[in-house]
């Protein structure tokens, strides 16, 4: 947000974005597409209410397809609205846009997302379903990537500026930590699948989430708490010890 906070407007174009910013103009700053994102940011902050639906839409809209500091000032706001104006976020638009927001290329936006998920207890049954179908979705391409590439699952063959494969270990990594907050612990046949196969990758981050979430499932398998409890990764280890307690 700095660098744009920094652009070249002049003194009194600072005033003017300060001096109006009634409902009304907030709303015609989001609805315009030419306006740029000065202009969307402060609008965005000041807002602190809706009128409608509608309006709510055209907020949350920003959350994705927008540049890197409208996103992530929309994925702050979102959790002042929470309360106020729950029923918004059972709106299938705006649970589009916060599954597509778990994996924003920013993490402070996935972040974000993550955390308003976690505080909406209704909505977990929904996030978990659609989280799990989307992570089956994405280990399928990962595991055309590893057949063409053959380095997902090896150290030794680790290429940190792969950018096809970091993007997919990011998503991941993101999935992982969204299904950890909104587990139920009515599809854990389901997840468990999942956690075989995350379990083995080499990248530590997403053994770690695979170690999270299995510390929050009932009944997780002995093999697989036994596997993360072995891992040579402290971080990994961490996330079942005094978690579990059972002989090596």
């Amino acid at each position: 947000m700095a660098n744009i906070l920094n652009d070249t407007y002049t003194k009194e174009q600072y005033q003017g974005f300060f001096e109006d910013f009634s409902y009304d103009k907030i709303m015609s700053v989001l609805k315009n597409d030419e306006t740029d994102d000065f202009e969307k940011i402060f609008a965005i902050i000041n807002l602190k209410a809706f009128l409608s639906e509608d309006d709510f839409i055209i907020f949350i809209n920003h959350l994705t397809n927008h540049s890197t500091p409208v996103r992530e000032i929309s994925a702050y706001k979102l959790e002042e609205f929470i309360n106020d104006y729950r029923e918004y976020f059972f709106l299938e638009f705006s649970k589009n846009k916060l599954l597509d927001g778990i994996i924003d290329i920013n993490p402070n936006i996935s972040r974000a997302v993550c955390s308003v998920i976690k505080s909406i207890d209704d909505l977990k049954p929904y996030f978990e379903k659609e989280i799990i179908k989307r992570l089956n979705c994405l280990l399928l391409e990962i595991k055309e990537y590893q057949a063409k590439s053959g380095d997902m699952f090896d150290d030794g063959k680790k290429n940190r500026k792969n950018h096809a494969k970091n993007k997919k270990l990011f998503s991941l990594y993101w999935y992982l930590e969204a299904l950890c907050v909104c587990i139920t612990n009515k599809n854990n046949d389901k997840i468990i699948e999942i956690l075989k196969n995350t379990i083995k990758f080499c990248d530590y981050t997403i053994r770690e989430k695979t170690a999270k979430i299995l510390v929050n499932i009932d009944n997780a398998p002995y093999e697989l708490l036994q596997i993360a409890k072995n891992d040579q990764n402290f971080y990994v280890k961490n996330q079942v010890y005094d978690k579990i307690n059972f002989e090596d």
